[in-house]
């Protein structure tokens, strides 16, 4: 027993020796941010080894954004060691990701602190990810009279995967100041998948940057493509989602390889993708579905056909063709997504479906009319008021609510 007292007193005071020694070299890395200057080799190299450190290293770092820390024992005369360290300690902080240090960093990106010190921490929030807080506080700063400022805070935004930047990158990307681009393309290619959308519209829009823009869409395709081996499925679903909607078709062959993952969500989005991109192999991986037993196999089908009908028109034809196939499950679910995605040229085809034999198929046609306002099928839909189904009944009522007054 005294062997075991006297290990586990070891262990015990070997474990507060080396945070004891862990906090002073944290300490020591934060003495050199406030004696180097700012972005200076020797700055970077204290950030560097602090976001080496990690989580270790994050409760110091989160304390020393605080203006209060320097009051008192921290004592610090210079302002300009409070910004080099409290932006130093930001960019830190965004490398390492803890979740806890997104309210510090938030309050640190008002008009009070120097844009340097803003920007780091608007980075380091965009690179931790949502928090509805931060992104509020972000939102903010988009009426924030600095054009730079402005631009930082949308670009962190569209790394939480919302677009209330967009406007303000969109303009920054297409506008006349030239090194106020440079930073929106190069927080674009940042944003990773999230950013995609984005550029995807100003690659297809002529502009003076066309060419920096469509360098910046190679750099963000030659990463989603490597993190669609990731090991984190989210990440694979989301890289395959965005190589769709970049609309390279190189990508297929490695697109392809993920029909066969082990995420469902994976396998679907990587359908999606190639047939956004006009593949037949994803087209009939979705309608597979389509026609499968299992409900959440059809919802997923619906869904990401809606998706690929709305994005890129490729799936129209399929659709309409598939109003007339074999299984009642595809005529229901090709009429589901064709109301969804607003097809107008598929009334008279959903009108023809309002008298199939199967009730769940006349259902989706009245919903899928409903949705597209179709005056044409109006007779029809009065005629199903009357259907001896009673959902099919309740459905075109739901739908002549739609039309309205005739």
């Amino acid at each position: 027993m005294g062997w075991c007292r006297v290990l586990i007193y070891a262990w015990a005071a070997g474990g507060l020796v080396a945070c004891s020694t862990t906090d002073k070299q944290v300490d020591g890395m934060i003495e050199r941010l406030a004696a180097n200057a700012l972005a200076s080799p020797a700055w970077q190299q204290a950030v560097d080894e602090l976001a080496v450190t990690g989580r270790p290293a994050a409760r110091q770092l989160i304390a020393h954004l605080n203006p209060d820390f320097y009051v008192g024992e921290f004592y610090r005369e210079h302002r300009g060691e409070q910004e080099r360290i409290r932006t130093g300690s930001a960019r830190a902080l965004g490398r390492i990701k803890p979740r806890g240090a997104s309210a510090a960093l938030k309050d640190r990106i008002g008009a009070a602190y120097t844009p340097d010190e803003r920007i780091a921490c608007m980075w380091a929030v965009g690179e931790i990810g949502f928090e509805q807080g931060s992104l509020d506080a972000l939102i903010a700063q988009l009426q924030a009279p600095e054009p730079l400022i402005r631009l930082h805070a949308a670009i962190a935004i569209t790394k939480m995967d919302e677009a209330d930047g967009a406007a303000v990158i969109r303009e920054a990307v297409t506008g006349g100041d030239d090194a106020l681009a440079a930073t929106a393309l190069a927080g674009l290619a940042e944003c990773n998948y999230f950013g995609v959308p984005l550029l995807a519209e100003l690659a297809a829009a002529p502009g003076p940057r066309q060419g920096e823009v469509t360098a910046v869409v190679g750099r963000v395709r030659q990463v989603l493509v490597g993190q669609l081996r990731a090991e984190d499925p989210t990440q694979r679903q989301r890289s395959a989602r965005a190589l769709g909607r970049i609309g390279d078709a190189s990508t297929r062959a490695a697109l392809f390889s993920l029909l066969d993952d082990a995420s469902n969500l994976v396998r679907f989005n990587a359908a999606a993708a190639l047939a956004t991109l006009g593949d037949e192999r994803g087209t009939e991986f979705l309608f597979g579905a389509l026609r499968h037993d299992d409900p959440v196999l059809r919802t997923n089908a619906v869904t990401f056909l809606t998706e690929v009908q709305r994005a890129s028109g490729s799936v129209q034809q399929h659709l309409v063709q598939a109003l007339q196939a074999g299984e009642p499950l595809a005529r229901a679910g090709a009429a589901q997504v064709l109301g969804q995605a607003g097809v107008a040229a598929a009334v008279n085809p959903l009108i023809t479906a309002t008298q199939d034999p199967v009730a769940q198929v006349r259902s989706a046609a009245a919903v899928a009319l409903g949705r597209l306002r179709a005056d044409a099928g109006r007779g029809c839909l009065e005629a199903l008021r009357q259907d001896q189904d009673r959902t099919v009944a309740y459905y075109a009522e739901w739908a002549l609510a739609q039309l309205g007054q005739g």
